[in-house]
Formats: structure tokens, C-alpha cells, sequence
């Protein structure tokens, strides 16, 4: 079955394609131009060879659909009948029965410490933690298990030419992997019940299924994600990786923290309705997260970041904040994004602001007439308002420059950046910044490792592993430019697959401008030029400072804009400015000072 955790390559994922691939009619790859820089193509983390692609994404399809269908429904069933308490209980148990084929592995390898810190672990478990229900070896003693397999012993062993395999119930794997599984199967207690060897491992499942779900709904190639995520994953694994023991204070390693912005209520997304319109010239219904007021209330409109989904984590988070203040709020994906780009009418190519804000506004007035019936006249009141972080933020900041001036009762742009060619600039920086060093693959090694480590971190404790500078930059790059391989894989309708893939690697947010968009544009006599001034907000200063009810949220150390661009900002919009010292781009935004700020500024009253 489908296993996967989540991972900042969606950030944009995060930190942001089979699986949601309904396409027909595909293009060829030799439609896109040459990519300008093709050594970029080796920063992106590698796949496991997959020369039975098509066979093997069938076998994906077929698991997405079970899941979908059967195991997630079940799943959320259990979780509301079995309190966690119980179920993690269950958890340790499993983990605990799972000592003879940790023990039996790490003597295989000669990890003859590791054999000693299980057997303590088994027996003050077994002991102490009452059958293993509990884990005071962890909790107490600070014994972390050695988790080893029959695979990784096997790749220690000098097996590491390897398939990737991906077969319905067993999910991702590959020829060692699964023989590894098999030897593992005769060294697992659990085996001799296997009624309750699957109920144990659905125990297990109900842990991961909401995260599993997340992925599927918001990622335009999950098949892919996923093969990489268990190819980085193993290969640490087998080499036992450790985080290089480097941490900074940056503007990069504080941008990390806006992995912590995310909604109060972790089932905020399941209290939406999806709606959908369908505006002229659009060649499919638009999907729309709604969340609703059982009491008259004006709309808020939220923007996501660069290539965000609607239903991203710091999307989710904004749309929370502006519904406990009382909105009806709706969120499309974002402009680059697949689900945006799939709907969009033919040819559309997100990027020019023109394009780009004509559909925004469209759809926006679709969702207005459409909730105005469905909700009812008198359930909408007042001004809509709009709010968007990143690239939402620098789309809000022009809709409240080239809309007339009452159009919105308030606005909150987020980290907007102030010349969008400046910030993608940044963003292809930010991902070549280990290119060069003597040492990038151990950079980027413990890069992807830390973000493992990372991945359950709590806000206000900080990182379990803090990231280095170059570390950061890589994960906020690499996130970014998986979101970019999204974008022009949908707007130039490639098939998806791993030449395809490979190709499109290489491209940079420069390519993407000056070599896939410019030619486009020209055909429409549109100039470099004209594409520079639309990328500029200061082209559009006098509707700026027209629009009341505006506000800003900012910090000194923004990585997309320059010390010019900040001072800018901070000269004409003043103290419309929620500004922060340090913070990165969006790191500052998940801490409740800064939070209850926002708040404020989008606040509404009855008139």
C-alpha cells in the first residue's frame, strides 16, 4: 500500500505526477527549448532506475484507488473510534515485536553496539513498558532503535544496482528490497498470526493515511515523489547517513521555520466544501475550497504562494486565520499550479500579469455569483477581501492596484516580492548554492536527511537537527524547482515519465522566462520589456497608494527582495507595514504575535 511522509518539496510543499495524471494527447519533450544551464539537472535528488515505468505506475494507480476508495475511509473511521492513546500503544508493540529482525540484521552487518541497544531496548520494553505498549527505552533511557532490514544489509553487503518496483499492497521497492522483505518475513514473530500481523500493520497505517491522502490531492506527479522520496530514503539508510553537525542563523535557516505555519485545527481542510466554476473560456470547472459562515459574512479570498496548491499547509493556515475572524473564505490553487493550469484556457502560460490576473478576476467572480446563490443573498455582506503570502501576496498587491479603489475591504500581502523576475532570480540562487562546493553531495546528503529528521519538529522547540546556510538554500531551491517541473510539465501537456522528467530538471526559473514565456509572448507582440514593467509593482505605485485597507507584512531579510526593493516598501506603504527583523521569506509567520497581527489587519465590523 501507499506509504509516504510529508516533505517540503511542497512548499511552495512545501518546501512542493502519475497519480493525478488525466491526461491525453500528450506533447513531445522536443517542444521545449534547450535548457541553458543542464548541469542543474545533478543538484536534483536521483530515482532508482524504472525501465517497467508504465507497468509499475498501473500498479500506483491501482493502490491510489484502493486507498482512496477503501483504506482511507477506514482508516478515518478507526482513528475516531480508537483514541490515539491506544492506538499508539499498539504502535510500540509492533515496534517491539519487530526486535528479532532488528537484532538478526545489525549482527548480519557486524553492528554488534546496535545488537546490544536492542536487546536493552526489548527487554526494558517488554519489561517496563508492559509487553512493549510502551517505549521507555526511548522516553527514558534515550535508546533510539537501529532500525535495520534484510535490504539494507543486503546493500551493505554490496547490492546497490537496483529496479525500482512498485507492486499493489506492498508498495515502492525494488528486487533487493523485496527479497529483503521476504527473509524478514521468517524473522518477524507477527508471522505466525497473520490475522493479527494485518491488523498491527493497519494500526500503523492509520498514522500515515492522512499525510498519504494530502500528497495525492496536491501533487501533480505523486508516483514520482514518491519513488524519489524511497530512493533517497533507502540509499541514507543503508549508509547509515548522519546530519553534517552545522547549524546558522539566516535569512535562509529562518525561512525554514515556515514549515511550522500550519492551522490550528489539523482537520481544517476536511471543514471544506469543494465547489467548482467554470468561467468562459476555461476548458474545465475550476475547484475551490469553501469554508463557510453559518452567519452573514463577507467573503475573503485567499491567494497561495509560488505553484501552491489550495489545500498546501501555509494556504490552509491563512484561510483558518481569516474564517476565526468571521469570513466565508475561498482559496483556488495557485496560478502555477497543475490544477490551475489544467483548467486555464488553452495555450495559457502563468507568469504575465495581465494573463494571469484576468483569469484571478474571473474566477472570483464566478465564486461571488455562484455562493450568492447558494449561500443566499443575505448570507454575503459587504466587500470581499483578499490576502495571499509569496506570490498570492504579490498577486493581491496587484489586484488592489488595478481594481478600483473600494473593490476590497481589506488586503494583506504576506512577503510579496516587490519585481517577481528579482524573486525567481533568487529561487534559482538559492538551489545552486552547494553547485560549486568541494563537498556539495554531503550538503546535499544531509540536506534531505535533516528534512526526514525534521519532519515532525515542533513549533516554538525548533529543528531536531538545525540546518546549515547552503543546507537551507538548497531545500527552499530544490522545493521551488519541483514546483517549476510541475508548471511546465502541465502548461506544455508532457507525459510523465522519467526521460521526460530528466529533461525538465535542467530548466531554471531564467529558462523559463527568457526561453519558454518571451517566445510565447512575441507571437502576441508582447516585448521583454512589457514582460519586465508587468513584473514590477513600482510600475503600478499610484494604485497602490489609492488602495485603502491595505497592508503589508514584511521582514529586513527576505531573501526575494533587495535592500532597495525593502526600502521601498518601507518608504511608501509606512505604517501599513507588519514589520519583522528576522524571518526570512514566510519563517516568522506560524509565531501568535505575528498571527493576532494579521488578524487585526483584515478585521471587519458591521457597518
Amino acid at each position: 500500500m501507499i506509504k509516504m511522509v510529508p516533505v517540503i518539496f511542497a512548499m511552495a510543499a512545501s518546501l512542493l505526477l502519475g497519480g493525478c495524471v488525466h491526461m491525453s494527447d500528450f506533447s513531445p519533450v522536443s517542444s521545449l527549448p534547450e535548457p541553458s544551464n543542464p548541469a542543474d539537472r545533478e543538484l536534483m535528488p536521483g530515482s532508482l532506475s524504472d525501465p517497467i515505468e508504465p507497468v509499475n505506475r498501473v500498479f500506483f494507480a491501482i493502490d491510489e484507488t484502493l486507498f482512496t476508495l477503501v483504506v482511507e475511509p477506514t482508516t478515518r473511521g478507526y482513528n475516531k473510534v480508537i483514541p490515539k492513546p491506544a492506538r499508539t500503544g499498539l504502535k510500540n508493540f509492533r515496534k517491539n515485536l519487530f526486535y528479532p529482525v532488528r537484532l538478526g540484521n545489525n549482527a548480519l552487518q557486524g553492528k554488534w553496539s546496535n545488537v546490544g541497544t536492542e536487546t536493552k531496548r526489548f527487554l526494558i520494553n517488554t519489561t517496563v513498558g508492559v509487553l512493549g505498549f510502551g517505549d521507555p527505552a526511548s522516553k527514558k533511557f534515550n535508546l533510539d532503535p537501529a532500525d535495520e532490514d534484510l535490504g539494507q544489509t543486503l546493500g551493505t553487503w554490496g547490492w546497490n544496482k537496483q529496479t525500482y518496483l512498485y507492486l499493489p499492497f506492498l508498495g515502492a521497492g525494488s528486487g533487493r528490497d523485496l527479497l529483503g522483505r521476504g527473509g524478514d518475513f521468517f524473522m518477524d514473530p507477527a508471522s505466525l498470526i497473520p490475522e493479527a500481523k494485518m491488523g498491527l500493520e493497519f494500526n500503523l497505517l492509520s498514522f500515515d493515511a492522512k499525510t498519504t491522502r494530502e500528497i495525492l490531492e496536491t501533487e501533480f506527479d505523486p508516483y514520482t515523489l514518491n519513488k524519489m522520496f524511497y530512493t533517497q530514503r533507502r540509499a541514507l539508510k543503508v549508509i547509515d547517513a548522519q546530519p553534517v553537525e552545522e547549524s546558522e542563523d539566516t535569512a535562509q535557516t529562518q525561512t525554514m521555520e515556515a514549515l511550522f505555519s500550519r492551522p490550528d485545527n489539523s482537520m481544517f481542510a476536511r471543514l471544506a466544501t469543494v465547489g467548482f466554476v467554470q468561467p468562459e473560456g476555461f476548458r474545465t470547472p475550476m475547484p475551490y475550497s469553501l469554508w463557510s459562515q453559518d452567519h452573514h459574512a463577507p467573503i475573503a479570498f485567499v491567494l497561495p504562494g509560488l505553484g501552491g496548491h489550495r489545500l498546501n499547509t501555509r494556504a490552509l493556515a491563512l484561510a483558518e486565520l481569516a474564517h476565526l475572524e468571521g469570513y466565508h473564505v475561498v482559496c483556488f490553487s495557485n496560478n502555477l499550479n497543475w490544477e490551475f493550469i489544467r483548467s486555464a484556457p488553452e495555450g495559457y502560460l502563468p507568469g504575465f500579469l495581465d494573463d494571469d490576473l484576468k483569469y484571478i478576476r474571473q474566477l472570483q467572480t464566478a465564486v461571488q455569483a455562484g455562493l450568492n446563490t447558494e449561500l443566499g443573498a443575505n448570507r454575503i455582506i459587504g466587500k470581499p477581501a483578499i490576502m495571499g503570502f509569496s506570490m498570492g501576496g504579490w498577486y493581491t498587491l496587484n489586484l488592489a492596484a488595478t481594481n478600483p479603489p473600494d473593490t476590497f475591504g481589506h488586503a494583506l500581502s504576506i512577503n510579496p516580492p516587490l519585481d517577481l523576475t528579482i524573486g525567481l532570480k533568487a529561487l534559482d540562487r538559492l538551489f545552486r548554492a552547494p553547485a560549486n562546493n568541494p563537498n556539495r553531495a554531503t550538503i546535499m546528503q544531509s540536506a534531505l536527511l535533516k528534512m526526514l529528521i525534521n519532519n515532525d519538529s515542533v513549533p516554538g522547540q525548533g529543528f531536531k537537527s538545525p540546518y546549515s546556510d547552503l543546507e537551507a538554500s538548497y531545500v527552499i531551491g530544490l522545493s521551488y524547482r519541483l514546483t517549476l517541473r510541475q508548471t511546465i510539465m502541465t502548461s506544455h501537456n508532457l507525459r510523465p515519465g522519467s526521460n521526460v522528467i530528466n529533461h525538465v530538471n535542467a530548466f531554471s526559473y531564467d529558462d523559463y522566462f527568457k526561453k519558454i514565456m518571451t517566445p510565447r509572448l512575441a507571437d502576441r507582440n508582447i516585448t521583454e520589456a512589457n514582460l519586465a514593467a508587468a513584473s514590477d509593482l513600482r510600475t503600478r505605485e499610484a494604485g497602490l497608494m489609492a488602495a485603502p485597507n491595505l497592508k503589508l507584512v514584511l521582514t529586513s531579510n527576505d531573501f526575494l527582495l533587495t535592500q532597495d526593493n525593502l526600502a521601498w516598501f518601507r518608504d511608501k506603504f509606512g505604517e501599513r507595514v507588519i514589520y519583522s527583523e528576522k524571518g526570512g521569506h514566510m519563517g516568522h509567520i506560524w509565531k501568535p504575535e505575528v498571527k493576532a497581527k494579521m488578524r487585526e489587519a483584515i478585521r471587519w465590523k458591521i457597518n
